[in-house]
């Protein structure tokens, strides 16, 4: 079974995320605080990351910067849809894909498990 971590400060979206996980067959874990994120991929090595970047702690760019020098795991943005979005693009980070809030994490998930398969 295949590791996601899911970073999100908004519980009751880290909660529907990690029902959608299960439910694809995926092994869901959460954190709420962006300061954890890099030791705990450090110790877990997760096949994908969904990032909000709205959570606590946590600096879009920078992250995902640390990310993808530090680990092989596709990365998933969840966004306001604010500039952040287009400077992440432009920064050329390796982000899969992105999801602009509110949404779906049924549609979420189907997309990150298409994307692993």
């Amino acid at each position: 079974m295949e590791n996601i971590l899911i970073v999100a400060s908004d519980t009751q979206l880290l909660g529907e995320l990690s029902d959608c996980c299960r439910a694809e067959g995926f092994m869901p874990h959460g954190l709420t605080h962006g300061s954890y994120v890099l030791p705990w991929i450090g110790e877990r090595a997760p096949t994908a990351i969904i990032l909000d970047t709205r959570a606590d702690g946590v600096n879009g760019v920078a992250l995902c910067r640390e990310i993808s020098a530090s680990s092989n795991a596709l990365v998933f943005v969840l966004t306001q849809g604010d500039s952040e979005t287009d400077e992440l693009k432009a920064e050329g980070l390796g982000v899969k894909a992105f999801f602009s809030k509110p949404l779906k994490a049924a549609v979420v998930l189907s997309q990150v498990g298409s994307l692993l398969s």
